[in-house]
């Protein structure tokens, strides 16, 4: 009899990944192999309390940001999502804070936006709305796809997307970066990208930093709407579609 198959960690969460029909299915594929990533490298372990990583602003797609909003009206106090909505108001006026520019790129060309942000995040001056002042994510169970593949990812080009702490981590210990088997980005962002389209799986999926969902969803009271505007109608802030994703170069 023939010998039973047998597959590699990295193939299983692949698969996993690839199989994944709706975000939290594919949360949980990233989440186990995330996990799996950093039980066989600790030197990805992130220090308790850093949030670093959460002082940029990041994409978050429109089915994403509808999860999103929808868990925060069933799982957060309405002052909570006032909270989050002042702070984002407060970096529109913060001296320094690219962030106003950022949201009147609307008419500017993908390529011209993702530069601005990729510059802007190496000042960390763009705290996530998201991020409370203990400096614990408000939306952790729901946080977006870049969050969790940041740190344990590899992009197309080889680039490991690591954070500071992480790429010095690795500096310290010249050849371990050939032992990380990190999650290939171009695999895990496909399935992504493809939850994140339009009503026609043809149609590119849209996107706008996270900062921008918050603000055009302000209602009376500073609260959050219970449910999502379509990006397709957005006039004031930019909206950018999938391609976004390859103008992103590696992280510092």
């Amino acid at each position: 009899m023939p010998q039973p198959r047998t597959i590699s960690p990295e193939q299983f969460h692949a698969r996993m990944v690839a199989r994944a029909r709706t975000l939290d299915e594919f949360y949980a594929a990233i989440e186990a192999w995330t996990h799996a990533i950093v039980a066989a490298s600790p030197i990805l372990v992130c220090q308790e309390g850093c949030a670093r990583c959460c002082k940029h602003q990041v994409l978050v797609g429109e089915p994403e940001w509808a999860h999103i909003l929808r868990w925060m009206h069933a799982n957060l106090t309405p002052e909570h999502r006032r909270r989050i909505v002042r702070r984002t108001q407060a970096q529109l006026v913060q001296p320094g804070n690219p962030l106003s520019r950022w949201l009147g790129m609307r008419d500017r060309s993908t390529r011209v936006l993702m530069r601005q942000v990729a510059r802007g995040g190496a000042i960390e001056a763009t705290r996530c709305p998201m991020l409370d002042d203990d400096n614990r994510c408000s939306i952790y169970p729901v946080r977006p796809f870049v969050c969790r593949a940041y740190g344990r990812s590899v992009l197309a080009n080889g680039s490991m997307m690591l954070c500071e702490i992480f790429a010095g981590r690795v500096r310290q210990a010249p050849g371990i970066e050939h032992t990380l088997n990190l999650a290939p980005m171009p695999l895990t962002s496909a399935t992504y990208l493809a939850l994140n389209r339009g009503p026609s799986p043809t149609e590119p999926g849209r996107f706008t930093i996270m900062a921008a969902h918050v603000l055009r969803h302000v209602v009376d009271g500073d609260d959050l709407a219970p449910e999502p505007a379509p990006l397709a109608s957005e006039t004031r802030f930019p909206v950018v579609d999938e391609h976004a994703f390859d103008n992103l170069g590696p992280s510092p």
